[in-house]
C-alpha cells in the first residue's frame, strides 16, 4: 500500500457521500452498502422523496404509468408494493419511496434537514471536502450528487413580488405542515406548465374566483390515470429483472402500454385520421404511429391535439389562447390532464394571456397588468424550476483548477455521458445535463446511472483507486452528439423551453437533454467500463 493511499484512508471520513434522497439517492445509498463502502447521506428535506417530497401541491401526480415508474432491482419490493392508480399521486409516490428506503435500511445513513452548501476537491490527496448547513465538514473519496433535475425553484422575475399582502404559495415548495384552504378566496395562479395544469382544476373546486396567468400555452392530452390492470401487475411481478433489462433496451427507458401499429408514411389522409382518433381514445396519441418521431408525423399529431383541445373549451377566445400554436408537440414538456381544459368552462375561472396583457407588477392587493389591477387574496406561483443545471449551481462545487462548476459551465453544461465533468474527479452527477434525464423514465434512469456509477467505483477500487474524470475531448464529442440528436427531435432547438434554459433570464441556451435513446446511452456507458475508460483520464494520487 502506498503512503499516498494510507494518507487518503486516514483523512477520509467515509468512502461515499450521497446528497439527495429521491429515486437516485435512495438507490445510491443502497448500492454503496451492498458494495461494502462506508457512506454518509444528506437531505435538506425532513424526509425522503426528493421532487416527490416538495411538489405536494393539489393534484400533483406522475404522468408516467406506475407500471414503469418504479424500482425493479429488488423482486420483493416489486412483489410487496401495490399501486392504487396507474398514474400515482404525489402522496403515494413519496410513501412508496419511504417504503423502499425502509426496506433497504438506508434511513439511518441520511442526515435530514441538512443542506450541502459546498464541496471542494483536493488533487493532492484525491479527496472531496463537503460542508453542510449543520456546520460539519465531511471528507470522502467519491461524491454522488443525486439532487435531481427539478429541485431548484425558479425565482419569479416579476416586479414587486414581495409587495403582496395576501398568502403566497409555490407549487415547487408546497407547505407540508398546513392544509391550504382556498374556499371563498380570490386566487391567482401564475404558470401553466405541468404543475399549473395539475393544480388549477383542484384550486378551482373551492376558490371563489380564479385568475390564471399564462405566459405560453402547452399541449394537454388525457392521462392514463385509473385502476391498475391486475394482469399487467402480474406480468411485472413474474420476472422484475427481465422487466428491468427490457426497459434499458427501449428509447425512453420504459415499455409503452400502447403504440400505433401503422406507419404515418404508409397511410393516406383518412388512414392517418383513423389512427390518430384511435390513439386519442386509447390515450397514446403521442405514439399514434410507428414512425411518430418523424417531423411529418409529429406535425400531424400536433395539429390533431390542437383540434381536440379546441373542442373542449367553450369560449372561442379562451380556447385559442390555450392552444400552443407556436411549437410542435414535444418541443416543450407536454402536459396531461383530464380536467384542465374543461376548468375554463366554469364561470369563476378566467384566463389572462400575458402575451396580450402582460403583468406589470405585483401590488399589495393583487396583480397589476397592462390593463387593470386584479384583486387577489392568494397568489400561487407555478413557475417551475431552474432545471437540470440549476441544482448544481446552488452548491459551491469547486474543482481541481479552482473553478466553480458554475464557472466551468458559464457557456452551458459540458460533461461526458451526463455524469462526470473534467476537473471534477470522482464527482458523479445522476440526472444531470446531457443524459436522457427528463425525457426518459426517471426511475429507470436512476437505476441505470447509479449502477454505472458504482460499477465505475468498483473498477477504481480494484485498480489502485485512481481518480477518474472525462477528457476534454470526450466532453466536446458528447456535447456534439447531444446536439446531433436534439436536431432530430421536432421543436427541440426551435422552441423556448426549460429543456434549453429559456425560462431563466441570462441562462445560456443549450439543449440539455440527450435524445439518442436510452438503449444507445446505456450501451455507451458500459462500453467505457468494458474498454477500460478510453474516454476518461485516470489520475494517480
Amino acid at each position: 500500500m502506498t503512503s499516498q493511499r494510507q494518507a487518503c484512508e486516514i483523512r477520509s471520513d467515509c468512502d461515499v457521500i450521497v446528497v439527495g434522497s429521491g429515486f437516485a439517492g435512495i438507490y445510491a445509498l443502497w448500492q454503496a452498502r451492498q458494495r461494502g463502502l462506508s457512506l454518509r447521506g444528506f437531505e435538506r428535506a425532513s424526509d425522503v422523496g426528493g421532487t416527490w417530497y416538495w411538489n405536494a401541491y393539489p393534484g400533483a401526480r406522475c404522468d408516467v404509468e406506475s407500471y414503469n415508474y418504479a424500482y425493479f432491482f429488488d423482486e420483493s419490493i416489486v412483489r410487496d408494493w401495490s399501486w392504487s392508480d396507474a398514474c400515482a399521486s404525489q402522496e403515494e409516490i413519496q410513501r412508496y419511496l419511504k417504503f423502499v428506503a425502509e426496506r433497504c435500511n438506508v434511513l439511518e445513513d441520511i442526515a435530514f434537514n441538512t443542506e450541502v452548501l459546498a464541496a471542494t476537491h483536493s488533487l493532492e490527496d484525491g479527496l472531496w471536502s463537503v460542508t453542510t448547513s449543520a456546520e460539519e465538514t465531511v471528507i470522502c473519496r467519491y461524491l454522488v450528487l443525486a439532487i435531481g433535475a427539478l429541485s431548484e425553484p425558479k425565482t419569479p422575475d416579476i416586479e414587486g413580488v414581495n409587495s403582496f399582502s395576501g398568502d403566497v404559495y409555490f407549487t415547487s415548495r408546497w407547505p407540508k405542515d398546513e392544509v391550504v384552504d382556498f374556499s371563498g378566496k380570490r386566487v391567482g395562479v401564475i404558470g401553466t406548465g405541468s404543475s399549473g395544469v395539475q393544480a388549477i382544476p383542484e384550486i378551482a373546486k373551492s376558490a371563489a374566483e380564479l385568475h390564471v396567468f399564462q405566459r405560453t400555452a402547452n399541449y394537454v392530452t388525457p392521462t392514463r390515470s385509473g385502476p391498475m390492470d391486475p394482469n399487467l401487475v402480474a406480468q411485472l411481478r413474474k420476472n422484475p429483472h427481465a422487466v428491468r433489462q427490457a426497459a434499458r433496451e427501449t428509447y425512453g427507458g420504459h415499455t409503452p402500454l400502447d403504440i400505433g401499429t401503422e406507419r404515418f408514411l404508409e397511410l393516406d389522409d383518412a388512414g392517418r385520421e383513423r389512427a390518430l382518433q384511435k390513439a386519442w381514445d386509447g390515450k397514446y396519441v403521442p405514439l399514434a404511429f410507428r414512425d411518430a418521431y418523424l417531423f411529418e408525423a409529429n406535425a400531424a399529431i400536433s395539429e390533431f391535439v390542437r383540434k381536440k383541445m379546441l373542442e373542449q373549451v367553450e369560449d372561442e377566445w379562451t380556447a385559442n389562447q390555450l392552444v400552443p400554436w407556436d411549437h410542435p408537440y414535444g418541443g416543450k414538456r407536454p402536459c396531461m390532464s383530464n380536467a384542465y381544459l374543461q376548468t375554463y368552462n366554469l364561470p369563476h375561472v378566467h384566463l389572462v394571456s400575458l402575451s396580450e396583457t402582460p403583468i406589470e407588477q405585483i401590488v399589495a392587493g393583487g396583480i397589476k397588468t397592462s390593463k387593470d389591477v386584479i384583486p387577489l387574496d392568494v397568489i400561487v406561483y407555478a413557475t417551475g424550476f431552474d432545471a437540470i443545471s440549476g441544482p448544481l449551481f446552488a452548491i459551491d462545487i469547486c474543482g481541481t483548477d479552482g473553478k466553480l462548476i458554475s464557472e466551468a459551465w458559464a457557456d452551458g453544461p459540458s460533461n461526458y455521458l451526463g455524469t462526470m465533468v473534467h476537473c471534477f474527479p470522482n464527482l458523479f452527477l445522476p440526472s444531470s445535463a446531457m443524459s436522457p434525464s427528463v425525457l426518459s423514465n426517471m426511475a429507470t434512469l436512476a437505476e441505470q446511472q447509479i449502477d454505472f456509477i458504482f460499477d465505475t467505483i468498483d473498477w477504481l477500487e480494484n485498480n489502485g483507486r485512481p481518480l477518474i474524470q472525462p477528457s476534454p475531448e470526450s466532453q466536446e464529442r458528447w456535447r456534439e452528439e447531444t446536439l446531433h440528436y436534439a436536431k432530430q427531435r421536432p421543436g427541440a432547438l426551435t422552441t423556448k423551453s426549460w429543456y434549453s434554459g429559456a425560462n431563466i433570464p441570462g441562462k445560456p441556451r443549450v439543449f440539455m437533454v440527450y435524445c439518442g435513446g436510452f438503449k444507445r446511452y446505456n450501451e455507451t456507458c458500459y462500453k467505457e467500463i468494458a474498454e477500460g475508460f478510453p474516454g476518461y483520464e485516470l489520475l494517480k494520487i
